[in-house]
């Protein structure tokens, strides 16, 4: 194989892939990115078995082939070589090496038998939806942090995501709070259901964009894949059941707040600048028919906000964890948020007439 390609595509490429590289320990051949190169096309591919990454781009393929490279280190030379979009040299020779050269760098790295690299997986395509580019990235970010981080419940470390009719609706919970949103689909869809790793999703989240491209998510065999424009991503689906949701959120309340979210966003903020040395964030809501009050305290001091708001229903007081409120409000871009208080405290939050986010939370211990 002889290659010349442009150094800043190179390194995109290979920072892209590098990312389903495994985390631990494995077998030689998972810690190398296998490079094919044919028809003025360049191939990157990586794989954790649970997680895959390709990445084709342009190049100049005067002698076409296939090596393994030992990813991090391949990765890591071309970022520090990769300047102004110089041109690299890619030639393997017959010694197992790989040599790299550019105007003022030369490089050898040793490679390793591409014949004893996993067969990516099959997926011919039998079930899909299809969704507009912007809004499966939005509905990831909408729900992927309330994903749990511990192995206590595998499944509720993945975004169970649920294809309907013309709808796409992706859920999340880590048994304190629960997250919901909502899209729509391009294709209407006689029911699909996938429950999707949390890492699988944040790598498909960087790699996707805001444009209104149509991607078509295939599911097939317990594996999905996403084919976006040169890049494909293929990840290994989370196995058995999924929760039942449907009776998790509230559906009387006792009281409702209308709120700017941009106000509250910030007075929750600055308010709970104090518990954030706490594990629980406490932060105390005392909220009235035109007012709410913020406050926290710890060891360091004291503070309290307030801001205007208009409740229908009883006066509230409450207390629950500031960041699991935030992390909402970092997702919704809408000027107005609705709260709702049901008994016992919990809260569900949603943007003002829409349907498009909701996420239940629970306090942290009731206030007397």
């Amino acid at each position: 194989m002889k290659i010349i390609v442009n150094s800043l595509d190179l390194n995109d490429a290979v920072a892209k892939v590098s990312k389903a590289l495994p985390n631990r320990d494995v077998a030689p051949v998972l810690e190398c990115i296998k490079i094919t190169a044919e028809h003025d096309r360049l191939t990157l591919y990586a794989t954790d078995k649970d997680l895959a990454i390709e990445k084709t781009i342009d190049a100049n393929v005067i002698v076409g082939g296939g090596i393994l490279v030992p990813g991090k280190i391949f990765g890591e030379y071309i970022r520090n070589i990769a300047d102004n979009g110089i041109d690299i040299s890619l030639e393997n020779t017959d010694e197992n090496k790989l040599f790299i050269s550019s105007a003022n760098s030369e490089c050898t790295i040793g490679t390793l038998d591409i014949m004893e690299y996993p067969e990516a997986e099959s997926i011919n395509g039998a079930s899909y939806f299809a969704v507009q580019e912007m809004n499966l990235k939005d509905i990831i970010n909408n729900v992927i942090f309330a994903v749990a981080t511990d192995d206590s419940r595998p499944m509720l470390k993945g975004v169970h995501f649920e294809a309907q009719q013309y709808t796409l609706s992706a859920v999340a919970t880590d048994g304190y709070r629960f997250a919901m949103s909502k899209k729509a689909l391009e294709e209407k869809v006689d029911g699909i259901s996938a429950t999707i790793p949390a890492r699988s999703l944040s790598e498909l989240s960087k790699l996707l964009t805001d444009s209104d491209n149509i991607l078509k998510v295939f599911i097939e065999n317990n594996y999905l894949t996403v084919a976006m424009e040169n890049t494909k991503l293929y990840t290994r689906l989370l196995g058995g059941q999924y929760i039942k949701y449907d009776n998790i959120v509230p559906k009387e309340f006792l009281s409702t707040l209308v709120v700017n979210k941009e106000t509250f966003e910030r007075a929750l903020n600055t308010a709970s600048i104090m518990s954030r040395t706490d594990k629980n964030n406490l932060v105390v809501f005392d909220i009235e028919e035109y007012s709410m009050t913020i406050s926290s305290t710890s060891q360091y001091g004291s503070a309290k906000e307030n801001i205007n708001i208009s409740l229908s229903g009883k006066d509230v007081r409450c207390s629950y964890n500031s960041r699991f409120i935030n992390d909402c409000l970092k997702v919704i871009s809408a000027e107005t948020i609705k709260m709702e208080f049901a008994q016992h405290n919990s809260c569900v939050i949603t943007i003002y007439d829409s349907d498009e986010v909701l996420y239940f939370i629970l306090p942290v211990k009731q206030i007397v």
